[in-house]
């Protein structure tokens, strides 16, 4: 699936308004009327997403990180849907991206493996 899918998904799903992916599609370029800004090596990177909850549900999500930084930018939240993990706290997950995505961080982010079985594993490729 390309971006621009990826991103129409990301509106079907509610994680973002149909402003904001007008928005991300614009900063990555991929409108047909608008041309690539200043994109980084970096910001081409792959940004990965993977939740395994102990209910047995499965997220993977695969963004480049110029996206992921725009989505927090526009949304001030990961694109990951909050609710099927209950012992992680968001908002230091965020803080903790945001962060690392700064310092242009390359493997893995975070890693967390919960007692409850839970595990989000978040990492730039």
């Amino acid at each position: 699936m390309d971006e621009k899918m990826r991103i129409l998904k990301m509106v079907e799903e509610g994680t973002v308004t149909a402003e904001e992916a007008w928005q991300l599609m614009d900063a990555m370029g991929i409108n047909e009327h608008t041309q690539p800004q200043n994109i980084t090596v970096y910001e081409k990177k792959l940004f990965h997403i993977h939740v395994e909850s102990a209910d047995g549900d499965n997220v993977n999500i695969q963004l480049p990180v110029g996206a992921v930084r725009k989505i927090i930018k526009a949304t001030g939240k990961l694109p990951i849907p909050d609710t099927q993990t209950t012992n992680v706290d968001f908002a230091e997950l965020l803080d903790a991206v945001c962060d690392l995505l700064d310092a242009e961080v390359q493997g893995d982010l975070i890693n967390i493996e919960a007692a409850d079985g839970d595990n989000v594993r978040i990492y730039v490729e």
